[in-house]
């Protein structure tokens, strides 16, 4: 990132750790921002404990990455990114290692289920943020569960970097497409989005609807102008968006979703449910609606299918707001300033 300089100030270096960068996933794309844009420091470096469900390979990862700790200067700060339970037993060994080597320890707690896996398991995560030095989380309900257990590590709360798309063009200039990207299943309200078009199709509202991912724990059924397509490469992730008029995402659970940033970035409106922290991300009204309420989805979908003024009136707004709060530049100045506090 080309950001000022002060001479007396001395650089910073980060070495990221977390699932690999060209998986599949929010936490990943995180870590893809902040590597192409050296968000918060002048030096970036990633050392990836996960990519998959081959364990000998995440094992392998956890070794090469145990040995970048080893190497690694010591005025390096080690950023852990931990999405979900197996990550604390991966990556808690790597916390404890990195303290020992006299290393700053910075943890990003990126799971939205972390609020109930440190109360079922609270020792467990105790222990493995107990070597931190700064916690970041991203909605209140996961800042609030760190200080419920404890630890003296400095915790605050600080939103995902994203990139800002400024070749996107306006989404009143794309085909009037809802796109779904993400884990197809209960969790993420797929089930609710088939419901709501179902709606839609018996008003004759126009357009299309493409859900892409990984099926998960649902397989929609065959409809008029619903398409399901299998997980892409993340590379994609972005050309999908621009091709897309509204992004839809009418979860029962999340923690901060990249794919509704990515959606602010490219300027295109979402409509999505007040979980996790998925309100912070609505500069507009009428992008937020009830969770398990097909009519209220299918109202605020159709109002940008229909629409492609308003839709370009909202997502010109929603480019401005993630610029504002979430772009690289913003999130990055303060990523620095709490480097620089521990």
């Amino acid at each position: 990132m080309d950001r000022d300089r002060r001479s007396d100030r001395p650089e910073i270096a980060t070495l990221h750790i977390g699932p690999h960068p060209l998986t599949v996933g929010g936490t990943q794309s995180v870590i893809r921002t902040i590597k192409d844009w050296s968000v918060g420091s002048d030096r970036v470096s990633i050392s990836p404990t996960w990519s998959g469900p081959t364990q000998l390979r995440n094992v392998d990862l956890v070794r090469r990455t145990a040995g970048a700790i080893l190497r690694a200067d010591p005025a390096t700060i080690v950023h852990v990114h931990m999405s979900n339970g197996g990550a604390y037993l991966r990556d808690g060994p790597l916390i404890a290692l990195a303290r020992r080597r006299g290393l700053r320890v910075v943890v990003t707690i990126h799971g939205f289920d972390f609020p109930e896996f440190a109360a079922a398991h609270p020792r467990f995560v105790r222990g493995v943020l107990a070597s931190a030095d700064g916690i970041l989380c991203l909605s209140d309900d996961s800042l609030d569960a760190v200080r419920r257990l404890g630890v003296a590590a400095r915790a605050r709360r600080l939103a995902n970097p994203v990139a800002i798309d400024a070749d996107s063009p306006p989404a009143g200039e794309t085909e009037p497409v809802a796109l779904f990207a993400g884990a197809i299943g209960r969790r993420k309200g797929v089930d609710v989005l088939v419901e709501a078009w179902r709606l839609l199709l018996e008003r004759g509202a126009p357009g299309r609807c493409r859900i892409v991912g990984p099926v998960e724990d649902l397989t929609p059924p065959s409809l008029e102008r619903l398409v399901v397509e299998g997980p892409v490469d993340p590379r994609l992730v972005r050309p999908l968006i621009r091709g897309a008029r509204v992004v839809v995402l009418p979860s029962r659970a999340e923690g901060m979703p990249m794919i509704l940033t990515e959606a602010l970035a490219a300027g295109r409106p979402f409509v999505s449910t007040p979980v996790g922290g998925t309100e912070a991300l609505a500069p507009c009204e009428g992008m937020i609606v009830p969770v398990e309420d097909p009519a209220a989805l299918a109202d605020a979908i159709e109002r940008f299918l229909a629409d492609p003024g308003e839709a370009a009136t909202v997502g010109a707004r929603c480019r401005e707001f993630c610029e504002e709060t979430r772009g690289p530049r913003v999130i990055g100045s303060e990523l620095e300033g709490f480097y620089r506090s521990l």
